[in-house]
This record gives C-alpha cells, sequence and structure tokens, in this order.
C-alpha cells in the first residue's frame, strides 16, 4: 500500500527530504505546508550565479550581471528564493523522484536558470 506525505509526521518527512535532495550547494532548507505538503526552498544569489557562470564560460563577470538582471527581470542583485512544493496527496516513491531529480546538479533548484542564462549571453548561439 502505497504512503504519501501527508501521513508522515516530521522526523520521517526530514528523512526523506534529506535523503533525497542532496548535492546542492546553494542554502536550502523545506517546509511543511497545509495539507502535508512539502516545499523545498532554495536561495538564489543572483552575484555568486553571475560569479560561477563567469568562471565556466570565461565571459566578463559585468556582463554576465547585466544578462542575469535582465534574464530575470530583478531590479536589484538581493538573493531571492525559489520554490519546489509537492502536495500532501504525493506518494513518497514519486515524492523521492522528483526530489532526486531536483537535486541532480550543484544549482538544484535553479539548474535550469543557468541553464538559461549560459544560452542568453551574446554569442552563446541560444
Amino acid at each position: 500500500m502505497p504512503e504519501y506525505l501527508n501521513q508522515f509526521l516530521a522526523d520521517k518527512a526530514t528523512m526523506l527530504v534529506e535523503e533525497n535532495f542532496t548535492g546542492v550547494r546553494a542554502e536550502w532548507w523545506w517546509e511543511r505546508r497545509l495539507g502535508g505538503g512539502i516545499a523545498v526552498c532554495q536561495e538564489l544569489d543572483p552575484a555568486s550565479m553571475a560569479r560561477e557562470i563567469s568562471h565556466k564560460t570565461g565571459r566578463e563577470e559585468d556582463e554576465v550581471r547585466r544578462v542575469v538582471e535582465e534574464d530575470l527581470g530583478l531590479e536589484d542583485p538581493e538573493p531571492v528564493v525559489l520554490n519546489f512544493e509537492l502536495s500532501g496527496d504525493t506518494e513518497a516513491s514519486e515524492a523521492a523522484r522528483m526530489l532526486a531529480e531536483r537535486s541532480a546538479t550543484p544549482e538544484g533548484l535553479a539548474a535550469n536558470l543557468y541553464r538559461h542564462i549560459e544560452e542568453s549571453l551574446p554569442g552563446s548561439g541560444g
């Protein structure tokens, strides 16, 4: 019989998240939601993102920072919080798979944003 997130007490939910959301280098945490769901929250620091992409691509950091701010629609370079939510009626095995999938890279929940910025750099072909 399948187990659902809304059946988990705090210790079991903590274990599920910590065992399956791994390898992310950014600051992250998880929270319970009404209905027994789980939200994984991850900080995205645009300045760090620009530095990392600059280092990876060999582009000037100022150029990358401008693209980050423009493409993400940021008015200031303050960190933002990304969220990934799983509803309480999600099966535990499916939740584990989705958490592992979203933490498969060091960028975690921001992986698609990193890729988008890299492709948006002038001359990148994106």
